[in-house]
């Protein structure tokens, strides 16, 4: 084959996120950390599932078509850091090819010099011995690529490349040579390649019924019982094409099932609806397969109900607003208790969507929107966030942790100057000390040293500094590592669900007696992975 179609190309895509699929868990396998981090495997996974739920609403697969579907459903369905570098990925490669009604080998292998000119410029210290790797090889490889036949050796080739960029990544990465792996990104979009390579070898056959989630069940809030729905959910869609009578039938259908009072109605290509549900992230995962969303407003009934609000009140637009990932539903109270208008659930291994921060951005009524990630991975996603709203001014704060939005939030200023509010808490995160304690969940090399599992690991201001099995000793030598120690005041400490009575106790004991002068303040915060956030002030 010398030629491809959109219809072609929608299929090889799919069958790429497929073959991805299959190895999802063996990617996340590859983490070289040797805590709970953000799965490359589930976000590279979703960000291609969406791309297919955009591929499989096209009723005209037009190349033009096909290329947007892929490049408009990867970029709402990345996750984490691994999730939007691949959409940016193929941002570059269907920019590349936009106009044509048929790509050639020729076509395609130039298409990858713009995928790593996009994915590099997406991201402001590219670090070599990632993903990023990966498609520069491919890109410095154009004209090699560019000679071959047809598709059959073109992917021969590619893969070739690819399994030396994968090859070569622990040699550009200290911290993979030392844990013995690969990269896991670089590892992932091998993956994709080689389902493309399958479906052009006459593999066809398709199968995508694998389901993901971004919320765990253990984090979703209970319904009381006197309110059946809890969300208030509305949206403004723009569809890609005349929706079929059977099309809507099956969105009123799909709606009146998940929910009540519905409101459905479509003026030329707009769509507007209104749901009373307890999933609204199903409603918009449902209508994006339809068109892209203009606006989406999910009101949360319970908690109107619980402060006697009008659901009807006009409600006058503040000047600023905070939206911030929370990893449990405690921490989630102790942000919204500090004024966090949004909270959205995510964090380790369930990096939220640039599509999940979205509809939280726009579900805020104000003018400015302070987006804090409260963790490295999502960093990106949110940034992604920021470029895509256009009716609001959207600041991403870079925490990467939520201690550092606890202590922005206290310093918060709803009425202050958006600039010099950004400023303010980029001067609060570069003052505080924050230290997250977990546990290895298995043997690992870790800058150097020796890791056991079940051994205590301590992040002090975002790098590991102690590993110990006694918790006391972990204790003692991490905070003798805290400049001016002495000159603080407040200690936070925030209770996580793996945190047993008797390392709480061995904890405060800890704190009386080698630092009487902290004053202690303790939450329940419910997290997994990390028993013990701590900030100090």
């Amino acid at each position: 084959m010398k030629k491809i179609n959109g219809k072609y190309l929608k299929y090889l895509f799919m069958k790429g996120t497929e073959n991805l699929l299959l190895h999802k868990d063996e990617i996340n396998a590859l983490n070289v950390f040797p805590v709970p981090d953000g799965d490359t495997g589930s976000n590279m996974s979703a960000t291609m599932l969406e791309g297919c739920k955009y591929l499989e609403s096209l009723d005209n697969e037009t190349m033009d078509n096909v290329l947007d579907s892929i490049k408009n459903g990867t970029l709402m369905g990345a996750r984490g850091n691994s999730g939007v570098i691949l959409s940016q990925i193929f941002r570059g490669f269907t920019d590349a090819l936009k106009g044509k009604i048929e790509v050639g080998v020729k076509d395609f292998a130039f298409a990858f010099k713009s995928a790593k000119e996009v994915s590099y410029g997406a991201v402001m210290k590219p670090v070599e011995g990632t993903i990023l790797t990966a498609i520069r090889y491919l890109a410095e490889n154009v004209e090699v690529l560019s000679e071959q036949k047809d598709f059959i050796s073109f992917f021969e080739e590619v893969l070739s490349i690819l399994d030396k960029a994968v090859k070569d990544t622990p040699n550009m990465l200290k911290k993979l040579k030392d844990a013995g792996v690969v990269d896991a990104g670089a590892k992932g979009l091998y993956y994709i390649a080689e389902g493309f390579s399958k479906y052009i070898n006459g593999d066809t056959k398709i199968d995508l019924n694998i389901k993901t989630t971004s919320i765990p069940v253990e984090e979703i809030q209970m319904i009381p019982e006197d309110l059946k729905f809890q969300y208030c959910t509305e949206l403004i869609v723009r569809t890609f094409e005349s929706l079929s009578s059977n099309e809507e039938n099956e969105i009123r259908s799909f709606l009146h099932e998940i929910g009540d009072s519905v409101v459905f109605f479509i003026q030329d290509n707009i769509v507007k609806l209104h749901v009373h549900t307890n999933n609204p992230g199903n409603v918009i995962e449902k209508l994006l397969t339809k068109g892209e969303l203009l606006k989406v407003k999910i009101d949360n009934m319970k908690e109107q109900h619980e402060h006697f609000i009008e659901k009807e009140k006009e409600i006058e637009k503040k000047k600023n607003g905070v939206v911030a990932v929370s990893p449990s539903d405690g921490i989630s109270k102790i942000l919204r208790d500090l004024g966090v208008d949004e909270v959205v659930i995510g964090g380790q291994t369930m990096n939220p969507s640039t599509a999940d921060l979205k509809v939280a951005v726009e579900s805020v009524n104000a003018e400015n929107i302070f987006v804090f990630p409260n963790n490295s991975n999502i960093i990106l996603a949110a940034k992604q966030v920021a470029e895509t709203v256009k009716d609001k001014n959207v600041y991403v704060v870079e925490t990467k942790n939520v201690q550092e939005c606890i202590a922005s939030m206290i310093k918060n200023n709803p009425e202050e100057d958006p600039e010099k509010l950004l400023g303010i808490f980029n001067e609060v995160i570069s003052e505080v000390d924050t230290i997250s304690i977990t546990r290895a969940v298995r043997n690992a090399k870790l800058l150097g040293e020796k890791i056991k599992k079940d051994e205590y690991l301590v992040f002090l201001n975002n790098k590991f500094v102690e590993h110990n099995f006694d918790f006391n000793e972990v204790l003692s030598k991490t905070f003798e590592k805290i400049d001016d120690i002495d000159k603080k005041e407040i200690i936070t400490l925030i209770v996580g669900k793996e945190a047993t009575p008797i390392e709480i106790n061995i904890f405060e004991r800890f704190i009386n007696k080698k630092y009487p002068d902290l004053e202690i303040e303790m939450y329940e915060g419910g997290q997994v992975h990390y028993p013990f956030l701590v900030l100090i002030e």
